[in-house]
């Protein structure tokens, strides 16, 4: 008997959100699954043997795609319709990520005459409402109305799912919450962790990993890293514009850091891991500036990542953070904006070994019971098999 069909669908790279791959990953344990993007950005993901990937369109970068024109973008979101309709006969459930893959879900089914049970995720909810003269002001206000259609709805994080039902019809489903936490058999290690905790402790390095930005406490960190010896480094890696990248060195330069800071650029998933590994102190700094850093506790990858690595972790010192990690020993709090308080909370971690250690060893412990993505994804992947029911 062969297993019933999953469409994974997103309007974009769909290599590039891990809790898309964490969510094929575990699905492709009991159906066959197809993922459809578009064809943009490098793949550098490895799927399971039973799941097939599908870009649609001719490669472009992601910031090529950005400088086309309101018509451009029309035509190529029609074609990736078209191309979808194509793609989901045999489907028995459409697994979509944000508004422009739901809704292009939505209208590829009117298309073929078909209905089939769809599950919309929700990635990223922005603070405001875009504009009405933009393609996605369109999609935000039609999947507000749209999402009444969805079988299953999930968020990443609590207050994100509470203003998009502010601003949607009553009559969508309850969300389901699932935060973005690592795979855990992605972070499967085979080492000593006593001598890496001491390897680290001895020489530390605190490390950022993501999007770099002001918004990110890229100059803080830079300043509070600079009031520690020199035997204290510090990393980023991640996207940073050249103007970001420029700020940085700029920032280090005052501090007179030389080599104990570097900007490593991006580096695919699987790369970082061994990055993670050999830092000390990991930070998952944001400014507040957005509903999604406001919104961010559970949403945010990489502070279970460094879980998973065994990386104490300092974040942002707002309710919403407070709210969900207050109680978790591995974590320390600081305010972003502050460097001074951001160094108070690397030297609480640092402090001496035993604390080093008694950290570490949470973090990963926290990790492998409660925040990984086999524990939260477990209600949703049980609703989807009830739902899709193999084929007599």
């Amino acid at each position: 008997m062969s297993s019933p069909t999953i469409a994974m669908v997103l309007y974009g790279n769909p290599d590039y959100y891990p809790p898309t791959f964490n969510a094929v990953s575990l699905l492709a344990q009991n159906f066959s699954v197809q993922v459809i993007g578009r064809n943009q950005d490098p793949p550098h993901r490895l799927y399971p043997a039973n799941v097939t990937v599908h870009r649609f369109g001719e490669y472009t970068s992601v910031r090529e795609r950005e400088q086309w024109s309101v018509v451009q973008k029309l035509w190529e979101y029609g074609r990736f319709i078209q191309d979808l309709a194509s793609r989901l006969g045999s489907a028995r459930l459409v697994y979509a990520y944000d508004g422009f893959a739901y809704n292009a879900v939505l209208a590829a089914q009117c298309l073929m005459g078909k209905r089939i049970p769809v599950v919309y995720h929700s990635h990223e909810t922005d603070g405001e409402i875009a504009s009405w003269r933009s393609l996605t002001g369109w999609i935000q206000r039609l999947e507000c109305r749209t999402v009444a259609e969805a079988a299953i709805v999930v968020f990443p994080e609590k207050d994100r799912a509470i203003q998009f039902q502010q601003r949607a019809v009553p009559a969508m489903p309850i969300p389901q919450i699932v935060p973005n936490f690592p795979l855990r058999s992605v972070f499967r290690f085979d080492l000593d962790w006593e001598r890496c905790w001491q390897d680290r402790w001895r020489s530390p390095t605190v490390f950022y990993r993501g999007t770099i930005s002001d918004g990110s406490a890229m100059k803080e960190s830079i300043a509070a890293v600079a009031s520690f010896p020199p035997t204290v480094k510090l990393r980023f890696v991640g996207f940073a514009s050249e103007s970001v990248q420029a700020a940085c060195f700029a920032e280090a330069d005052t501090w007179a850091l030389g080599e104990r800071f570097a900007y490593l650029g991006r580096r695919a998933y699987d790369e970082l891991q061994d990055l993670t590994l050999r830092a000390g102190v990991g930070l998952a700094l944001y400014k507040g500036t957005s509903f999604g850093a406001l919104a961010c506790a559970t949403a945010c990858n990489k502070i279970y990542e460094y879980a998973a690595c065994g990386l104490p972790v300092v974040v942002s010192d707002l309710p919403n953070y407070r709210e969900f990690l207050g109680q978790e020993p591995w974590v320390r709090f600081a305010d972003p904006n502050d460097s001074q308080s951001i160094a108070a909370a690397i030297a609480a971690i640092l402090q001496d070994f035993e604390t080093y250690r008694t950290m570490a060893q949470a973090a990963r412990h926290a990790f492998e019971t409660k925040f990984n993505y086999e524990i939260v994804f477990a209600p949703v992947a049980e609703l989807i098999s009830n739902l899709v029911k193999p084929m007599p």
